[in-house]
């Protein structure tokens, strides 16, 4: 998974380089032990039909900082092109869907199991 991520990152980061007037992936805030990364924070910033490249660019900065981490990521039994990112952060578990392109599906969980079922019994 991390290879996939590094590799959706590298993507991302030469995709806003291109010619879009984009400076680059968009600013990931730095968030401190006084203000961590939380649920509502992730849900506002990971939303249905964002960029998998800038999602990708995002996450790993925050798990690179221990400010978020990837707790597993599973894919849905009735549908191969999705991927679903369980993630671990200061106040409970964010489930991301996301197909090669966007973000289809975002829900909190009170836990990893909770989500993975979620994932195996609704996706």
């Amino acid at each position: 998974m991390k290879k996939l991520l590094l590799s959706l990152a590298a993507a991302g980061l030469l995709a806003g380089c291109s010619s879009d007037g984009q400076d680059g992936p968009p600013e990931t805030e730095v968030k401190t032990q006084e203000d961590p990364v939380t649920v509502d924070y992730l849900q506002e910033r990971f939303t249905e039909g964002m960029s998998v490249d800038a999602y990708a660019v995002e996450i790993q900065t925050w798990q690179d900082k221990g400010q978020a981490a990837i707790q597993e990521t599973v894919r849905p039994p009735s549908d191969e092109n999705l991927t679903a990112d369980i993630i671990q952060v200061a106040d409970g578990f964010l489930l991301v869907v996301y197909d090669s392109t966007k973000i289809t599906f975002v829900k909190p969980f009170a836990s990893p199991e909770d989500a993975k079922q979620y994932v195996e019994e609704n996706l």
